[in-house]
């Protein structure tokens, strides 16, 4: 991970983490509630004024930002102050507590608007269909439009990528398309053509590594008959003498008859040769589903909006799964270090376009603005959605909730805060030692 990436992390989750304060801070002074202080960033303050009675500071650590509301501070909570928040109409409060979430989709929206007009976004319209793939010997014609994939609703590309993930490639898929000719609804099934193939049983990244091998990610139990030889973070180099970026090597592995190969590997920084024998696996004929490029301003707005919706219904979804048990708890959460990660991942990409780093960038920083305007409206303490949940229950009840009840609902946020901060830490960790 390098300097830069850690800058870039840092800057831009500040930056996303200050337009969600200052969605509360203007929404607050538009309905008249009395602010004491805005800081951008926190830390020591680097500059700051005063104005109509409220203290603006740009703080060092470009990390976060709050709003000082008036009364908050007193010893009883601002209860005695009229012009505390406290004492504000729950409607008021609600909406400023709604406002910092609200920003930061509509910051999202206007990211992916700005990356999709600069770089171009897909439609849900089918592309040309390719000989062989399950979708080309349907009634599909391109030009026409995915409007549900297993009888979930589709909107954008990010929802069809998400449906088709979760259904195993072995399995059909039901699709219902609107003809783009006479505008009709019709329905097709992509059923998969099994074939068994011999092959390594690893997977491997996209692209070559540094030692103009192929990176392996991962390893299936079934390798060599059950006894994997090769291992995560080994570099493929050849297969009987047969270089991996030569078209031979493919027919090596599949010609074999589960034959003993000879892979040459580099294992630690050690170039190794070892033997193990293919297995044979299951494999079906891809769906072939392309989409042709969205166009016109109208589609690249709409698109936006559906896109940043569509990431919180993905959200919800991966929730769900974890609800379930379908996904690990650990492996649903990130923090930081995590988010630094994935930038580094982009930043320090080796031979990459920077044209290409940018548009992950932007993409990023969208789904991460709209992430937050998720994370933040969910019902846990010491978020806007544990705020938003009691000044609900203030108007089912009529009356204010005491200010021991709120302490005590505020020193336990502020317990499960801290215990999710540190999990999400730990589980980044994980990952990256793992």
């Amino acid at each position: 991970m390098s300097l830069l990436s850690i800058v870039v992390s840092i800057i831009g989750l500040g930056l996303l983490a200050a337009a969600h304060e200052i969605g509360h801070f203007l929404m607050a002074k538009r309905l008249g509630i009395k602010v004491e202080e805005l800081s951008i960033f926190v830390g020591p303050s680097l500059f700051h004024w005063k104005r109509k009675e409220v203290e603006y500071h740009i703080r060092l650590i470009p990390f976060g930002a709050y709003v000082r509301f008036m009364g908050l501070e007193d010893e009883d909570g601002g209860i005695s102050n009229p012009d505390s928040f406290f004492n504000q109409p729950r409607w008021k409060r609600l909406i400023v507590a709604l406002a910092g979430p609200i920003t930061n989709l509509v910051l999202g929206v206007l990211i992916f608007a700005v990356m999709f007009s600069v770089f171009g976004f897909l439609s849900t319209n089918l592309d040309q269909m390719k000989d062989g793939t399950q979708i080309a010997g349907t009634a599909a014609v391109p030009g026409d439009e995915i409007i549900e994939v297993n009888g979930t609703r589709i909107y954008t590309q990010l929802d069809l990528s998400y449906v088709l993930y979760n259904v195993p490639e072995k399995e059909p898929v039901t699709m219902l398309l609107r003809s783009k000719d006479t505008g009709k609804q019709y329905s097709i099934t992509l059923t998969p053509t099994i074939t068994s193939q011999y092959r390594l049983g690893i997977t491997v990244m996209s692209g070559s590594d540094e030692n103009n091998g192929m990176a392996v990610i991962e390893v299936d139990p079934s390798q060599n008959g059950g006894n994997p030889v090769l291992k995560a973070g080994d570099s493929l180099i050849a297969v009987n003498g047969i270089a991996v970026d030569d078209p031979g090597y493919a027919e090596v592995v599949s010609g074999s008859n589960g034959s003993e190969l000879t892979a040459t590997i580099i294992r630690d920084g050690v170039k190794q040769d070892v033997k193990l024998k293919t297995t044979t696996f299951d494999t079906s004929n891809s769906r072939g589903i392309f989409l042709v490029p969205g166009e016109g301003i109208g589609s690249l707005l709409k698109e936006s909006v559906l896109y940043s919706i569509s990431i919180i219904k993905v959200s919800m979804y991966s929730l769900g799964d974890v609800a379930e048990g379908k996904v690990a708890v650990q492996d649903a959460v990130t923090g930081p270090v995590g988010i630094a990660t994935i930038v580094s991942d982009v930043v320090d990409a080796p031979a990459t376009n920077n044209s290409v780093k940018l548009e992950n960038l932007g993409t990023l920083a969208g789904l991460i603005s709209v992430g937050l305007a998720f994370s933040n409206l969910l019902p846990l303490p010491g978020l806007d959605g544990n705020a938003m949940v009691l000044v609900v229950i203030e108007m089912i009840r009529g009356k204010k909730i005491s200010l021991q009840t709120e302490r005590v609902i505020n020193g336990v946020g502020f317990v499960v805060l801290i215990a999710l901060v540190i999990f999400a830490l730990s589980s980044d960790i994980m990952r990256l030692v793992g």
